[in-house]
């Protein structure tokens, strides 16, 4: 082999910059009763490449028996336990504070962060939700490039926040 292939080679396959670092994958269960709220924050996080896989509950009744279901499976076997919930408030049936309630009252899922995203807010339904234990409140936002920041902006804290093991 000539000496300009063997220069060729090793140029090719010198790495270049900095090394490719793995970003964790986040479990997030989303509950949110509007399929348009769960796509367009999906999407938000795809255009964001945010690495993130998804359980989805459209009502808060839903949420707390996956929940359950997911307590339940843990008694026998490895389980998947969500990285973080986001919550809606705002959603016919039980409103989402009742998920809330549910996850801090439960020894087992009480650490697990809970991110409020709702449509409508209020002083009162901040200090409520701030009460009940909510690591944070948003508003979701009007336009798509402004729900991509939010996205970013949640894995960024959460998907390099130190939890327990559960």
């Amino acid at each position: 082999m000539s000496a300009k292939k063997i220069d060729y080679l090793r140029k090719r396959k010198a790495p270049r910059g900095p090394a490719h670092k793995v970003r964790p994958r986040l479990l997030v269960l989303h509950v949110d009763d509007s399929t348009d709220d769960q796509v367009l924050f999906q999407a938000a996080c795809a255009k964001a490449d945010v690495p993130i896989q998804w359980q989805v509950a459209d009502s808060s009744e839903h949420g707390i028996s996956l929940l359950k279901s997911i307590l339940a499976s843990s008694k026998s076997q490895d389980v998947f336990w969500p990285d973080l919930v986001v919550l809606d408030i705002h959603m016919p049936g039980e409103k989402g504070f009742k998920v809330l309630e549910f996850i801090r009252a439960t020894p087992q899922l009480k650490a697990i962060p809970v991110v409020i995203l709702t449509g409508l807010t209020s002083n009162e339904m901040m200090t409520q939700a701030y009460g009940l234990g909510a690591n944070s409140f948003h508003e979701k936002p009007n336009g798509f490039r402004a729900m991509v920041e939010l996205a970013a902006c949640l894995y960024q804290a959460w998907s390099s926040a130190l939890r327990p093991r559960l």
